[in-house]
């Protein structure tokens, strides 16, 4: 048994539809592994958790998996206060640019038990995010590696003080620190990101080297 299958039997259960997604997602899609799957899912999930948002700015739906989990999360805060805030009041908005993806994600949002947490929209978020008009407590970024910064620069002037934003693959499978990839868009992308948040004083940062690398950011602002 490997590190990550000990460690799969050992968190919260992936539960059957998750695992039907994920299936499905790895069956009928390209490169399937980009969906979060079950370590990160179930992180995604006690985040949300532990951070309560009422709000929170996914950019990059993909299948949908990350979505869900991020959803699961807002659910259990409902359940343990519903007196407090209405589940209708908490809501995750998921942006996906590629609109062929529409297709396979859409039935899965749709058909999960929590799709009324759930708006799941086509379209650029760097671009269509700021015309919501809304202040995020939670965003999770795991869309196009090459426009990482200026993704973080659109999400970060929509989050409250305090907020957390959340990045995906800043390891990029360990290119960031190797030279074969120094022609690489995509990795390059992804170092231009880790160095400019490194570096930006209105944020705290952690870099959790899980699957592809998860950064963790907050604004402290």
């Amino acid at each position: 048994m490997g590190i990550e299958e000990y460690i799969n039997h050992h968190i919260e259960p992936e539960g059957d539809y998750l695992y039907r997604l994920w299936r499905a997602t790895n069956v009928q899609l390209l490169h399937g592994r980009m969906a979060s799957g079950h370590l990160q899912g179930r992180l995604l999930k006690m985040l949300v958790e532990m951070i309560r948002p009422q709000y929170i700015l996914e950019v990059g739906t993909f299948s949908g998996y990350s979505a869900i989990c991020m959803a699961e999360g807002l659910k259990e805060i409902a359940a343990q206060s519903p007196s407090l805030r209405e589940k209708e009041e908490r809501k995750i908005i998921t942006f996906e640019i590629n609109d062929e993806q529409e297709e396979f994600t859409r039935p899965w949002i749709e058909n999960s038990p929590v799709a009324e947490y759930i708006d799941f929209r086509i379209g650029n978020a760097i671009t269509e995010a700021p015309k919501l008009g809304m202040t995020f407590d939670m965003a999770f970024i795991d869309g196009d590696k090459r426009t990482y910064v200026e993704t973080y620069e659109s999400v970060f002037s929509l989050m409250r003080s305090g907020g957390f934003i959340l990045a995906d693959n800043t390891l990029w499978d360990g290119h960031v620190c190797d030279p074969a990839y120094d022609h690489d868009q995509q990795t390059l992308g992804i170092r231009k990101f880790n160095d400019y948040v490194s570096k930006d004083p209105r944020v705290e940062v952690v870099i959790l080297p899980m699957r592809d690398g998860l950064t963790m950011i907050r604004k402290k602002l």
